[in-house]
């Protein structure tokens, strides 16, 4: 359809559809989400963790990812390797991430449940970005960490909600605006 310029794709799906299937039958040029494996756009959530990140020079800096899902930690590892940057990598299988996420300049959560983060686990002044979000026991959305007990450690972190996800949604509307070109 001419009169059609971007498809975005809602998640989660419910259990029975499959969204390997539902993105390979969006058309590439079409594909604003970027989720296509021939999609000319690249996903909203890494555009929108550039743009949070945009004025941090990457030199020299430490960056862990913690998670590897599709929609969120795996895009951004793929962009980030493309700038020439290899960001330590931190999934379920992964021994004392601690030790890890201890010596980190920028920490990036994608993962989408309570207390990823916790105090213990980052120095002073480091840069936490929370992608994943999850509904808590108050019925509110949260991210990877409490904003209350890491507000005085680190130097930045995005709020949740109103962080990451109002950059997501203007980068896929800035994809959107490609695309009816």
């Amino acid at each position: 359809l001419n009169t059609v310029h971007g498809i975005i794709v809602q998640q989660p799906l419910p259990p029975h559809l499959s969204l390997e299937n539902i993105m390979h039958a969006i058309d590439p040029r079409k594909d604003v989400d970027g989720f296509h494996t021939q999609s000319k756009f690249q996903p909203p959530i890494s555009l929108a963790v550039l743009e949070i990140l945009k004025f941090i020079p990457f030199e020299n800096k430490k960056i862990v990812v913690i998670g590897k899902g599709e929609t969120g930690g795996k895009p951004i590892i793929k962009t980030f390797k493309e700038m020439g940057v290899n960001p330590i990598v931190i999934d379920s299988k992964t021994e004392n991430p601690e030790n890890l996420t201890k010596n980190s300049d920028i920490i990036i959560s994608a993962v989408g449940k309570p207390n990823i983060i916790k105090p213990d686990m980052i120095k002073k002044g480091v840069i936490l970005i929370s992608i994943g979000l999850h509904k808590g026991s108050d019925g509110k959305l949260h991210g990877d960490y409490k904003e209350d007990k890491i507000k005085n450690i680190a130097s930045f972190y995005t709020p949740t909600p109103g962080g990451v996800g109002p950059v997501n949604v203007a980068m896929l509307l800035k994809n959107l605006v490609y695309a009816a070109r």
